[in-house]
């Protein structure tokens, strides 16, 4: 079935685990980690994001084919398929240091095509591969509440069923490699398409004189509210912005999609506005 039940009976010391790239996700996923017994190595190209980490009891680890030689499972969660490629794949990348039948899960949101692309690198080493990014905010990456988007070998994702429930609340296996970065372009671009709707019909009441707040109480007392308008929209009747997602990512994410689009030949006019 595609979803997973979480196990209760998982060993937390069963793994060793290493998180490289920690940014907002990658930190809370390696703090979660820790909370839950696992010892976590971390790599980070400046040391000072590491230094809480380390705090809480991570290993650090100064390049990342080191901490790739001494771990179970590499966790990666970087900013797109280049930064992956360069620390995976390039001369003195990571993969070649992994040991023979370990797990690297990519959690980063790249393109689907550079994800399979690294499924075939994984294969060549003899190291598993999960495709694993995530949907969720950093709060919930940091208790471990994430829903986690699975590509990849069924036979691996079976195998590391538990260790996945640890990272997330809801694991949702989706087939074969690039598959679950496929999903994740999905609901992005669902949730673009969201926040680009809202936005139109708040402004057109604004232009008929009613308050922003106004038309977000509306929405939200309707059928049709929605996590963002309950989430973001008080915020944005109140005129604060502050980011939980970065518009960039956002851009990057919804460029990705409108790539699959061509890709796919699928026609996808809102698509297009939101983009732009």
């Amino acid at each position: 079935t595609m979803f997973s039940i979480a196990k209760e009976s998982a060993d937390p010391t069963r793994y060793l685990v290493g998180v490289i790239g920690l940014g907002l996700m990658g930190s809370a996923f390696a703090s979660n980690l820790l909370s839950k017994g696992y010892i976590v190595h971390v790599h980070n190209r400046t040391k000072e994001k590491a230094e809480p980490l380390v705090a809480k009891g991570a290993v650090f680890c100064p390049s990342a084919k080191d901490l790739a030689a001494s771990v179970d499972i590499v966790i990666t969660s970087l900013t797109d398929q280049n930064a992956i490629d360069s620390v995976a794949l390039r001369e003195n990348g990571f993969l070649s240091s992994m040991r023979k039948g370990s797990l690297w899960i990519d959690m980063s949101t790249i393109d689907p095509s550079a994800s399979i692309r690294h499924a075939v690198a994984a294969k060549e080493y003899n190291v598993d591969r999960l495709d694993a990014p995530v949907v969720g905010s950093v709060d919930l990456a940091a208790k471990g509440d994430l829903v986690i988007l699975v590509g990849g070998r069924g036979e691996v994702f079976q195998k590391y069923d538990d260790f996945l429930n640890a990272l997330g609340k809801t694991v949702l296996y989706l087939g074969t490699d690039g598959n679950g970065h496929k999903m994740k372009l999905d609901v992005n671009l669902y949730l673009g398409l969201i926040g680009e709707s809202f936005s139109e019909a708040l402004v057109l009441a604004e232009k008929q004189g009613f308050d922003a707040s106004t038309f977000v109480e509306v929405i939200n007392k309707t059928p049709h509210k929605n996590a963002f308008s309950e989430g973001k929209g008080p915020r944005i009747a109140q005129n604060r912005f502050d980011a939980a997602f970065s518009l960039n990512n956002l851009l990057k994410d919804l460029k990705l999609a409108d790539g699959q689009a061509k890709e796919t030949g699928a026609i996808l006019p809102m698509s297009q506005v939101a983009l732009e």
